[in-house]
């Protein structure tokens, strides 16, 4: 993510303020001064935020029971999550949602004349953010994107060392050499010596530098 580490550190600093600045916008404080004000408590450890705004969300089983009809919620888009807040207008009591990005399939914006909306597509249903700043839906949407697919490609990235060596004929020679080991054919001093020969073979050590390159 580009500028992770002022994100981090303007996170660290609950300059919120800062973070729009730095996604070009400005902070959409609007029905939500309480929850941003308690933001940080409900951050998890290393937890970096990215953006921020309102909307109006309906009320869901956790909404205050004072609140009355939709609530204007603080939306969040952290390194690790949506995360919302929705303080309740009659005592400190904070509603809380959060759906991890590995549950996030994509995130749509759209622009109205006066507001936007942004919409989390879970796979089994949408979950909708309405009467946002409309200058603010586009933004978070281009960035929970671009953060889903960095978050994709790392995981593919750790996988693919594992499953590239162990189709290489290299591979595949010694696990057939333990099998027959395993399987009474070749005594220990056999085994031992035909595994030495693989394993200070030329093309061992050619297999070997090209895993080691390909590691991040």
């Amino acid at each position: 993510m580009e500028n992770f580490d002022k994100y981090a550190e303007y996170t660290q600093s609950e300059n919120w303020g800062e973070i729009c600045k730095l996604n070009g916008v400005e902070l959409d404080s609007f029905g939500t001064k309480k929850e941003l004000r308690v933001l940080s408590e409900y951050l998890e450890d290393d937890e970096v935020v990215f953006a921020l705004t309102s909307g109006i969300m309906e009320q869901s089983e956790t909404s205050n029971a004072l609140d009355f009809g939709s609530n204007t919620w603080l939306v969040v888009l952290t390194s690790d999550r949506f995360l919302f807040l929705d303080h309740a207008m009659l005592t400190r009591s904070v509603d809380t949602q959060s759906i991890r990005h590995e549950h996030v399939q994509a995130v749509s914006a759209s622009q109205g004349f006066m507001f936007g909306k942004i919409m989390i597509d879970l796979g089994s249903r949408m979950l909708v953010i309405d009467n946002a700043h409309k200058s603010t839906v586009k933004v978070i949407a281009n960035l929970a994107n671009k953060w889903l697919k960095e978050l994709s490609d790392k995981k593919s990235q750790a996988t693919q060392p594992v499953s590239s060596i162990s189709q290489t004929p290299l591979f595949d020679k010694l696990e057939r050499l333990e099998k027959l080991y395993s399987l009474g054919a070749l005594t220990e001093e056999e085994f031992q010596y035909a595994k030495q020969r693989l394993l200070t073979s030329e093309e061992f050590e050619a297999e070997k530098a090209e895993f080691l390159s390909s590691l991040p």
